[in-house]
């Protein structure tokens, strides 16, 4: 049972990464930019927003981005705005579908859907195998963003994305730690258990004495 539960403990941190990287996607917020004519701009992923008045602060011209945009702010160069953002786009759309995947075979293991069963040896090892395999990728893209412009500053999304790296990354530590120890109590020298009603004189009994092993 306690096992059971670490898995659904796991599975819960996981899909709360999984609602931040969300949240990050679809934002504006990555970066701020300040722009040539001292203008600031919300640069994301998938969308950048202009702050057309310098003294109310409000973004208020947003426009939508692609692969391969070169929003690059002042003193910026394109070339590596556009590297910086491919790139994270590429490792947030992997980290996204990892996390799904993962969350999708711990509920058909719960449900025993497909053959997938929670006794299954590959069950644990294949979530926590995507649930690593979802921070490593974020890690990737977050460390492109090491060199930005020296007027331009990284923003809240940013910092979102990172703590949803952070919950992917202790998601997968708990299983993997949950596996392991699960496989050093396998490999633990066997003990025999003699019950003392074996030496006591035969009779019927409807209850059994037995020892139930881990593994």
């Amino acid at each position: 049972m306690a096992v059971r539960r670490l898995v659904e403990l796991a599975a819960a941190v996981a899909l709360l990464s999984l609602v931040l990287n969300s949240v990050a996607t679809f934002s504006s917020g990555w970066v701020l930019q300040v722009l040539d004519d001292g203008r600031r701009r919300s640069v994301g992923l998938w969308r950048a927003c202009v702050q057309e008045d310098t003294h109310t602060h409000e973004l208020t011209a947003c426009q939508r981005l692609s692969w391969g945009s070169e929003l690059a702010g002042y003193q910026e160069s394109r070339s590596t705005v556009k590297l910086q953002f491919d790139m994270m786009r590429a490792c947030n759309l992997m980290a996204t579908v990892a996390l799904t995947v993962g969350q999708l075979i711990f509920l058909f293991g719960l449900l025993e859907i497909s053959h997938i069963t929670q006794d299954s040896q590959w069950w644990e090892e294949a979530i926590a195998a995507l649930f690593q395999l979802a921070s490593f990728v974020l890690v990737i893209g977050l460390v492109t963003f090491y060199r930005i412009g020296p007027y331009t500053h990284l923003s809240y999304s940013c910092y979102i994305n990172i703590a949803a790296c952070l919950f992917a990354t202790l998601a997968a530590a708990m299983l993997i730690w949950n596996i392991l120890h699960r496989r050093d109590d396998c490999l633990s020298p066997s003990v025999i258990v003699i019950s003392r009603s074996l030496t006591t004189p035969f009779r019927p009994r409807l209850d059994n004495d037995y020892v139930e092993s881990p593994c």
